[in-house]
């Protein structure tokens, strides 16, 4: 998969497609109920006017964390090495928005079917979508000469 290079006229809308799209695996991290840091890797699985939608178990311990404390960073890159990748990081805040959207969210991505084929209907009643509204966020390139960075304000 090639990734698309961003540059400083990359809108925000393209720059949070480009998480979606190109990105998709990312790090969420928070902190956990005595403020100790805690991560998973999510897929961003969706955007919808400005805010991006990822989905977990409410039985998954980072879903606890994210409720509790709802200020979180998100980072994802990709390439094959330092010189041959890019990534991003976003600071936002994440709620949880219940079983809205979850249909659109299966359509949109339908490697979920396969996920959780093993007990399909049991899984969308323990998920729950989760609304991520980005603050700000960064690119970072070092596929290009010289090294491409770039702020995102929301």
């Amino acid at each position: 998969m090639v990734v698309s290079i961003l540059n400083d006229n990359t809108t925000n809308q393209e720059f949070l497609d480009f998480i979606v799209d190109e990105i998709h695996n990312a790090v969420v991290s928070s902190v956990n109920s005595i403020g100790n840091p805690t991560a998973q890797v999510c897929d961003m699985l969706m955007v919808k006017d400005m805010k991006l939608y990822m989905t977990t178990s409410v039985k998954n311990p980072l879903f606890k964390c994210l409720i509790n404390n709802p200020n979180i960073e998100v980072n994802g890159y990709k390439g094959n090495g330092t010189m041959d990748s890019c990534g991003f990081s976003l600071t936002a805040t994440i709620k949880n928005i219940d079983h809205q959207y979850l249909d659109e969210v299966f359509e949109k991505n339908p490697y979920l079917n396969e996920i959780y084929k093993d007990n399909l209907e049991q899984a969308k009643q323990e998920l729950r979508i989760l609304e991520i509204t980005p603050q700000k966020g960064a690119y970072l390139d070092h596929r290009i000469d010289p090294i491409y960075h770039r702020t995102f304000k929301f």
